[in-house]
């Protein structure tokens, strides 16, 4: 594939979002790492620093809900994370919000949420990802010739080791 076919190295009027099967082996796990790691998010967020903060959220979408009659999510991230000690709850704000959504949720909005209710979350200090178990899901899965335009359109130039 040349550069020119690759969708990450094209300039985007959109964000691109993708399909992600619901049961997918190597996304639970993912979820689930980043679920057990919450507390060193927390230690990153106090930290503090110039560092990207992101944290990725599962949302009901009503309207494929209501059209299927079962139960529909989309997952987003939203940056400019903060956790709240006194209150044991993080927000953040939301950067890009698919335009089926956008009844509910606007670019800016901030959103306060329970630490359950993060499924991934990523520290991005000038281009080294911390945390970003999902990315590195999606990086894996995708042809080789795309990666390098996939890392440059997430931020990514080093992917640091994950925690235990």
């Amino acid at each position: 594939m040349n550069e020119s076919q690759n969708k990450f190295a094209e300039s985007q009027h959109e964000p691109l979002f993708r399909a992600i099967p619901q049961r997918e082996a190597e996304f639970q796990s993912a979820y689930d790492r980043a679920a057990a790691t919450i507390s060193e998010f927390i230690e990153h967020i106090q930290r503090g620093g110039d560092t990207l903060l992101s944290a990725k959220l599962r949302f009901r979408d009503p309207d494929e809900s209501e059209r299927l009659g079962e139960d529909r999510f989309l997952f987003l991230w939203l940056g400019g994370v903060h956790y709240h000690m006194a209150e044991g709850v993080f927000s953040g704000t939301f950067f890009e919000v698919p335009p089926k959504l956008q009844k509910w949720h606007q670019i800016g909005q901030r959103l306060a949420f329970d630490p359950e209710d993060i499924f991934d979350w990523m520290v991005l200090d000038q281009g080294h990802l911390q945390g970003g178990f999902t990315l590195r899901v999606t990086r894996t899965k995708l042809p080789e010739a795309e990666r390098e335009s996939y890392d440059r359109y997430v931020g990514v130039s080093v992917y640091e080791p994950l925690p235990i």
